[in-house]
Parts: C-alpha cells; sequence; structure tokens
C-alpha cells in the first residue's frame, strides 16, 4: 500500500503556534493602536481646554497671567496633535505595527510631559491648579505601559513638578503669580511647598501602583482569556477530527482511503509533527507500514518491526496508549539513532483493537520533547477506537469484495467451460429434429423440440452468466471505450424488436429531442445489450395492443433514455429487489414462465461501469418506465470510425 504525502516538518504544527502567539499579539496590537487613537482624540480636547480656560480666566475671573505663553502652549499642543494623528493615519494605511504604534505613544508621552510642565510653570508653579492634571498623565502611562515603565514616569513627573517649584523657591528661574488667583503668595513657604511636594508625590505613586495592578489583573484575565480561546480552538479541532474519523467510517470502505485520512487527520487535529498507522501482516507477527504522514521514506524504511520482540509494540498491542517523552533515550525505541536522525523527540502510541484482538498501532510523532499530556492519551485513544472501528469495516468489504470477485471468476470460469458442449448437444438436437439422422416420429419430434427449447434456455442462462461475470471481473476497462452515437444503437435495437411488436400489435416508438448528435464513451457491445433487455422486456411484458416508447434528450450533461411500456408494471415490494441476480417479479412469472432473471442485474452493471446510473419508475396494471442516465462525451475527444463518418 503507498503512503500519502508528506507533511514536512511539522509545519501544521508550527503554524498552529504561529496563530495562537498571533492571537496575544494582535490583542496587544490592537489594544495600544485603540489606546494611542484615543489619545489623540483626547488631546484635541486637552489643547482646546488650555485655550479655552485661558480665555475664561483672563476675561472671565480677571486672573492675571502670562497669557500669550499660555495660548501657546494650547497651540502647540494641537499642533503636535495634528502631527501625531497624520502619522496614526499613515501607520493605519501600512498596517498597524506594534513597534510603529509604541513610538508614538512615547513620543505623545514625553511631548505631553513638557507640554504639562511649561503649563504648570507658566501657571503659578506650586500655586498652580494644573498641577493636578500630571495625575491623568500618570494614569495614562500606567494603564499603556508596564509597570516599570509607568513608575519610572511617575518618578519623572515628580522630578519635573519638584524641580520646577524649587527652581522658583530658590528663585533660579521666575515665578509667574496668577494676579487676583490667591491672596498671598505661596510659592515660598517651606511648609506650603513641602506639603504640596509630598502630597503629590504619593499621590503619583500610589495611582501608579493602583492602576498597574489594576492592569496587571486585566492582563491577567486577558492572557487567561487567550489560554481559554486556544483551548478552545484546540478542542474545537480535536472534536472536528473526531467527527471526520465518524464520517470516514460511515462514508467509505476503501481502505486505503480510510487509512490515509485516518493519519492526516490525527496529525492536523494534533498539531504534530507526523502519523503512522502499521498493521499486522497475515503472520500476525510483524508491523508493517500502511499509511504514514509526514515522516521521510528514510525512516520509513528504517527495518521491520516484529511485534513479539519490539518493546514498544508489545507493550501497545497488549492494550496501552504509551507515551514517550524523550524517543532517542527511550529503552522501548528499537531504533533510537534513527529516531534521533528524523529529528523526533516525542511518540505517542495507541493499539487499533478489533473484534478479534489487536490489529495494528496508530502512533503520533513530534520534535519537541516532553510533548504529549494525559488529555493527548485520552484523545488518541478515542481516535483509536473510532479508527480501528473504520479500518475493521473497510477491511472486511475488501475481503467480501474479493470473494465476490472469486464467485465471479468462478462462475466466468465454470459457464465457459458449459458453452461448447451445450452448443454441441443443441446443434446435435437440432440436426436430428430436421431429420438429418433419420427419420423421426411426430412424438419423437414433439420431445426433440421440447428439449431444444431447454437447452435453448440453459443456452442463454450460461451467455448471460458470462456476461455477468464479465462485468464483475472488469471486463469493461476504460482503453476498450470510445465515443460511440447514442442514437444509432438505441435506433438498430428499436428496428430488431419491430417485427415482435407487430406481432402483438404493440406500437412501439422511438423519439430523439436533440439537435445533435450525443455521443457517450462506451462500447457498442455494451450499449447494445443494455438497450436490448430494457426494449425486449417492455415488448415481453406489455400485453398485445399496448405502447412502447423509447425517448431519447440531452439533460445537463448526460443523455437521458426512458423505456416506457404499458405493461403489466412491477409490484412495490418487487421494487427495491428488481436489479438483484436471478430475481423476478411474481407478476413476471406468471405471464413469461421462462426467464434468468440477470437481464437487468447485467444491464445495471454495465451502465455503472460507463459511470452512468438507471432507476425505474412502475405502476402495476399501468406500465413501467425505465430512466437511464449516461454521461456525454466531450466532443473534442470524439474519433469517429471510418463507419460512422459514411453514414
Amino acid at each position: 500500500m503507498g503512503f500519502p504525502k508528506s507533511g514536512g516538518d511539522g509545519l501544521n504544527r508550527q503554524s498552529s503556534e504561529v496563530a495562537r502567539a498571533g492571537v496575544s499579539r494582535n490583542l496587544v496590537e490592537a489594544e495600544l493602536v485603540t489606546s494611542v487613537s484615543w489619545l489623540i482624540k483626547l488631546r484635541w480636547i486637552a489643547g482646546a481646554g488650555v485655550l479655552i480656560a485661558t480665555w475664561l480666566v483672563h476675561n472671565l475671573f480677571q486672573v492675571g497671567a502670562p497669557i500669550a505663553v499660555l495660548y501657546g502652549i494650547g497651540v502647540a499642543i494641537l499642533f503636535y496633535n495634528t502631527f501625531f494623528f497624520l502619522s496614526e493615519r499613515q501607520a493605519k494605511k501600512r498596517g498597524p505595527i506594534v513597534k510603529t504604534f509604541r513610538s508614538l505613544a512615547i513620543w505623545q508621552t514625553a511631548l505631553d510631559w513638557l507640554a504639562m510642565t511649561l503649563l504648570f510653570h507658566f501657571s503659578g508653579g506650586a500655586e498652580s491648579p494644573a498641577i493636578w492634571y500630571f495625575i491623568f498623565h500618570i494614569i495614562i502611562a500606567a494603564i499603556f505601559f508596564p509597570r516599570r515603565t509607568a513608575l519610572f514616569l511617575s518618578i519623572l513627573a515628580i522630578l519635573l513638578v519638584s524641580g520646577t517649584v524649587l527652581l522658583e523657591y530658590f528663585g533660579w528661574i521666575p515665578h509667574h503669580k496668577l494676579e487676583n488667583f490667591l491672596p498671598v503668595s505661596l510659592y515660598q513657604s517651606p511648609l506650603y511647598v513641602v506639603g504640596v511636594l509630598t502630597f503629590f508625590s504619593t499621590t503619583a505613586v500610589f495611582v501608579t501602583f493602583l492602576v498597574g495592578s489594576i492592569q496587571d489583573r486585566l492582563r491577567q484575565r486577558e492572557a487567561e482569556v487567550i489560554q481559554l480561546s486556544e483551548d478552545l480552538q484546540r478542542a474545537t479541532v480535536r472534536l472536528r477530527a473526531v467527527n471526520e474519523i465518524s464520517k470516514i467510517v460511515n462514508s467509505t470502505l476503501d481502505l486505503k482511503q480510510v487509512l490515509e485520512r485516518l493519519v492526516e487527520t490525527t496529525a492536523k487535529a494534533m498539531e504534530v509533527r507526523a502519523c503512522s498507522i502499521r498493521m499486522l501482516d497475515k503472520s500476525g507477527r510483524y508491523l508493517e507500514p500502511v499509511a504514514v504522514y509526514g515522516l521521510s521514506q528514510t525512516y520509513i524504511n528504517k527495518g521491520p518491526v516484529d511485534a513479539l520482540t519490539n518493546p514498544l509494540a508489545k507493550e501497545t498491542l497488549s492494550g496501552k496508549v504509551v507515551n514517550i517523552p524523550n524517543a532517542p533515550h527511550s529503552p522501548l525505541l528499537q531504533y533510537p539513532l534513527e529516531a534521533r536522525q528524523e529529528g523526533i523527540q516525542s511518540m505517542l502510541s495507541a493499539p487499533l483493537m478489533g473484534k478479534s484482538g489487536p490489529m495494528g498501532i496508530l502512533r503520533v510523532y513530534d520534535t519537541k520533547a516532553s510533548r504529549f499530556n494525559k488529555e493527548d492519551e485520552e484523545f488518541i485513544s478515542a481516535i483509536a477506537a473510532q479508527g480501528s472501528i473504520a479500518i475493521e469495516n473497510a477491511m472486511a468489504y475488501q475481503a467480501m469484495s474479493e470473494l465476490d470477485k472469486m464467485k465471479s471468476q468462478f462462475i466466468h470460469t465454470a459457464t465457459h467451460e458449459l458453452r461448447s458442449p451445450v452448443s454441441v448437444t443443441r446443434s446435435l438436437l437440432r440436426t436430428i429434429t430436421a431429420g438429418y439422422a433419420g427419420e423421426v416420429s411426430q412424438q419423437q419430434k414433439e420431445i426433440l423440440e421440447r428439449a431444444t427449447r431447454r437447452i435453448e434456455f440453459l443456452q442463454k442462462l450460461i451467455d448471460d452468466l458470462l456476461d455477468l461475470a464479465a462485468g464483475k471481473v472488469g471486463s469493461f476497462v476504460a482503453q476498450d471505450l470510445q465515443p460511440i452515437s447514442i442514437k444509432g444503437i438505441i435506433e438498430k435495437v428499436v428496428e430488431r424488436y419491430e417485427i415482435p411488436a407487430q406481432e402483438k400489435s404493440i406500437e412501439l416508438r422511438f423519439e430523439c429531442d436533440c439537435s445533435a448528435e450525443m455521443y457517450v464513451k462506451a462500447s457498442k457491445d455494451g450499449l447494445d445489450r443494455v438497450f436490448n433487455n430494457l426494449i425486449s422486456n417492455a415488448i415481453k411484458y406489455t400485453p398485445n395492443g399496448g405502447k412502447v416508447l423509447v425517448k431519447m434528450s440531452p439533460l445537463d450533461g448526460e443523455v437521458h433514455v426512458a423505456i416506457q411500456d404499458t405493461g403489466i408494471g412491477i409490484p412495490k415490494d418487487s421494487l427495491p429487489r428488481l436489479f438483484t441476480e436471478f430475481y423476478r417479479a411474481p407478476n413476471a412469472k406468471e405471464m413469461v414462465t421462462e426467464g434468468t432473471g440477470l437481464g437487468l442485474a447485467i444491464t445495471k452493471d454495465i451502465i455503472q461501469q460507463l459511470e452512468g446510473r438507471i432507476t425505474v419508475e412502475s405502476q402495476v396494471g399501468v406500465g413501467t418506465t425505465f430512466h437511464v442516465f449516461l454521461p456525454l462525451a466531450h466532443i473534442e475527444t470524439i474519433t469517429l470510425t471510418p463507419m460512422e463518418e459514411q453514414a
């Protein structure tokens, strides 16, 4: 049995790992992009707020301050926010890259810190109410960045505020007093300065730790959600794999197809490097590879596996799931060097158990040590159980097919040997009946004619058996088939039965609803046999004065031929068995005593070999219609014979 194409170096598993890593990365990326966009939107409000607040303080509350500078700070905030807005749009067009948006976040924070420091200084320093806006930025930093980075920025904010306050306190930079805001100057009061800096510093640190803790918990929950998502995805994949194996059990009985789909489905579901199935040979001693996915041919051909001496095979075939976390160093492995060369580090083996005992081993391989856990063991055990059913069903079907083929071959041989003596006997009886061997009496002639009819029936039975056996053993091979005009075949068969139809006063008509010739890939003898059987049956089982209509028409890439009669019909209970060998409907036996019951079985067999189908609808006392559907041959593949060209 051939092997399916190798799956490479665990590309499925690597792709899955990349996908899982991508889930986390995409969430982080999406959060960063959203945060940067949100901060830009918020900065429009902040810049406008500085301008509005400056106007209100100066014009409405009559507070004296360096108005021009404060307006300049507001305009500057709006200006660099425009730059960030345009940069963000360009970055989104190129694709949201974490590095780009992280850089945008850092530059935004730096410029905001600078703008806040200037605003704090020019709005009164230690006396400025704007000092608490630093807390907003500290909160944002704690949301954007990891706790260590947020703590660094919090300390930086404390240093900026403290530096500005102390520089003003010692007179190293000018103090910009807010006129009409406070009755006294407090920026040079030691107690006030210490109080402001103490409360600001402790608030900044507390807020950083509080928001950071909340963010850590949220990120932990996010990680748990990601893990749950991965687990759910893995469970979904494995559930699909079990469902796929169940479909294999019910959808196909081809052993090779079952084995190949089983190893591929298992490897992809478990996200492993490879999967293989070894089955016990006829001796029940050696395990032979019958289906492999993802392994090199060198490793497959590494050597024989004796089920009686191989430690891993013995333990697995005893009914256990065997997990090997470090394959090259495991004492259970018969070929550890080959496993190391193949890059295999982990193995997981499960027995394939049939009704009469172990049939083989299902095994998965991976390049990562200690790859498999208890969950994997349970999963491969379930897969092996389902797979065993599929394999056993396919093996039983294969055995039945072989027996059926042997039976057909036997019938073919036996009937072929009978044909010659029966033909000779038939010829001798006709010779005697005709009087060539001497004069026979009327009584003797009647006996000889009766014997002749019996021998002719036997001859027909032999011919039918030979045709049936020929079909079963595959005599209709593709190279013998050629494009044939189906209309010409049907016309000849209809012409053949015109006289028998006239003898029973049956109206026999052929109608062709077609604008051009229709060809099917077939053999002339095969098509002739199909329509000869169907039309002869229609004539045979239609009472005198009835009608038989043969109608041909194209239908969705097929040719449809309907043989409709007004005959005795077929009982409803007989329809399911109509195409069974040697079966004849009860009313057909009553009307015509002689018949082999093989005609329709042969007809169906030929049609199926031509990749067509036949159906029947009937009502007792009303009539029967057989529908034959055959695929049309492509016109470019048709090569007419000289006889067809002349026609």
